[in-house]
């Protein structure tokens, strides 16, 4: 027994003095305690994955309603002439220039103009190169000129005619844009593609749609006084069941007649009126089976009450 104590003593000291065995003894536990570690986190990824407060995402939808607008005719243009800058078209776009850029641009085109400070991003700089939105291509200048630069304060210059925004892209590139890059055939055609630059247009007229409610309800407004009449009279009148039965919306059914009331000068067109127009007036499917008595009866109340 003595002597296993002492192997047990000097196996002990031997361990002491050899750390390399030490390690080979405990890593299997290490390994073990780990991998126990590692699965618990596992079943328990799905938890802790979890976000309990929901993110807010930014709204960066802005509605915007139209903007006021003239009807206008576009004059066409010919590009294989104004594609050139010739003196005249510098001219005039010198002209354009200062009196519409160069409160931002500068009067050198190199930015910092009166007009630039704290806009962000910083007005465009024309005698570098780098960081164009579009390009300082003639049609790309053309593009940004009509379109503007979303993001940016640079707005659209729509309201100026193709040929003055054809001498202003030709007076920057000129004047400004060092080496500026030319615009190959296919470039202009999809530029005249896009804005029917060698066709013309005509424009039509816009308004905000707030502000054509505003004029249509104005516009309706003799109308729906009327309308209201004539409900209050049939609501006291004993016809009211007899229209109400015709009529899915009574509403609309009179303010149909009351607009087409100077085509109603007999109970005939009357009739003729209605039957062509049922579901879309008011009236339901029921007036087409009405005695010729029923429609004396419904001409003479809606005669008088409109």
């Amino acid at each position: 027994m003595k002597e296993f104590f002492e192997q047990i003593r000097e196996k002990v000291e031997e361990i002491k003095n050899s750390p390399g065995t030490i390690f080979g003894l405990v890593f299997p536990y290490f390994l073990i305690v780990g991998i126990l570690i590692g699965l618990y986190f596992i079943s328990k990824l799905e938890f802790l994955s979890r976000q309990k407060v929901p993110p807010t995402l930014r709204d960066t939808v802005v509605v915007a309603d139209l903007q006021m607008r003239e009807a206008k005719v576009v004059p066409p243009v010919k590009l294989s002439e104004i594609k050139n800058a010739s003196p005249q078209l510098l001219s005039e776009g010198e002209t354009l220039y200062k009196s519409n850029c160069a409160s931002c641009h500068g009067e050198t085109g190199a930015g910092g103009g009166p007009a630039s400070a704290g806009l962000n991003p910083a007005p465009r700089n024309f005698t570098s190169l780098d960081g164009w939105k579009n390009g300082a291509k003639l049609s790309q200048i053309y593009t940004t000129l009509q379109e503007g630069i979303p993001g940016s304060s640079m707005v659209s210059y729509d309201y100026l005619l193709p040929e003055q925004k054809f001498a202003l892209a030709h007076y920057i590139r000129t004047n400004f844009v060092p080496d500026p890059p030319e615009d190959s055939q296919s470039d202009l055609d999809a530029l005249d593609a896009t804005y029917n630059l060698s066709a013309g247009q005509e424009l039509p007229a816009q308004i905000p749609v707030a502000m054509a409610k505003t004029v249509i309800s104005q516009e309706n407004k003799q109308y729906l006084d009327k309308v209201e009449v004539a409900l209050n009279k049939i609501e006291s009148s004993p016809n009211k069941n007899f229209f109400s039965r015709v009529t899915n919306n009574g509403k609309l059914a009179l303010m149909f007649l009351v607009k087409n009331f100077n085509n109603i000068n007999s109970e005939q067109n009357f009739k003729k009126i209605v039957l062509i127009n049922v579901n879309q007036n008011g009236f339901n499917g029921n007036v087409f089976n009405l005695s010729e008595q029923e429609w004396s009866d419904l001409y003479k109340l809606i005669t008088s009450v409109i």
